[in-house]
């Protein structure tokens, strides 16, 4: 099986790239597309860190259902996130590139529902299986 701690350090940066996307949320004006891509990477790293908890391997692919795909063979309730990687699967492009529609506060609300509930499940499958990262072990001693 795969690192503990390699584990821990993907769903460390997951947790960061959401927390990072709720403080933006929350200002005057929050940055839409940085909100919704920050959503969308947070996922992509979360359903990483399950696959490697469960093949001891790193996937090279960037596209959400596909890493979701990689996880249902371990768990079926993965597929009830399918609507959720598919709404956030776009914002990856919206963010690096100019593009014909701009995201709404509406998008951005749901990129952070559809992020929350898809690291929310997988968190608690990786804890299942021993894999838990608490940000007090990154405090200073």
């Amino acid at each position: 099986m795969a690192d503990n701690l390699d584990v821990k350090k993907w769903i460390r940066r997951s947790q960061m790239d959401f927390d990072t996307a709720s403080r933006e949320a929350a200002i005057f004006r929050p940055p839409l597309e940085q909100v919704c891509f920050l959503c969308q990477q947070s996922v992509e790293k979360i359903l990483k860190a399950y696959s490697i908890s469960r093949t001891g391997t790193r996937t090279r692919s960037h596209i959400l259902i596909d890493l979701l795909d990689e996880c249902v063979p371990y768990s079926e309730e993965f597929n009830n996130f399918k609507v959720c990687c598919e709404r956030l699967e776009p914002y990856v492009r919206l963010a690096r590139y100019p593009a014909d529609i701009e995201p709404t506060e509406y998008h951005m609300k749901q990129a952070l529902n559809d992020a929350s509930a898809v690291l929310e499940f997988t968190k608690s499958k990786l804890k299942e299986l021993g894999y838990e990262y608490l940000p007090e072990q990154d405090a200073p001693q």
